[in-house]
């Protein structure tokens, strides 16, 4: 899990954001990398910030991998589309 991925929303709640944990102003962590790979969170407003789904819009792809181009002819952008981001395991 990268908190990065989570930085936005934390900050605007006053969190202190790296890569491997999340603070306060103040210096307490609230959430943190393991050594095994997983995170432990104390807060339960960062959990739930931790828990939601992230999505990161990308360019639309076809079977073979050849990017998708948009029609114009429609109201909706074929040629991006949006991806789920994987969340680490707690």
């Amino acid at each position: 899990m990268n908190f990065e991925d989570y930085k936005e929303p934390l900050e605007e709640c006053g969190y202190l954001v790296t890569s491997e944990n999340v603070t306060t102003k103040m210096g307490d962590v609230l959430a943190a990398l393991d050594p095994y790979g997983s995170y432990w969170c104390t807060d339960s407003r960062v959990q739930e910030i931790l828990s939601s789904v992230v999505t990161k819009k990308v360019r639309a792809r076809t079977k073979s991998g050849h990017f998708v181009k948009d029609d114009p002819t429609t109201p909706e952008n074929e040629a991006w589309t949006t991806k789920t981001i994987k969340q680490g395991n707690k």
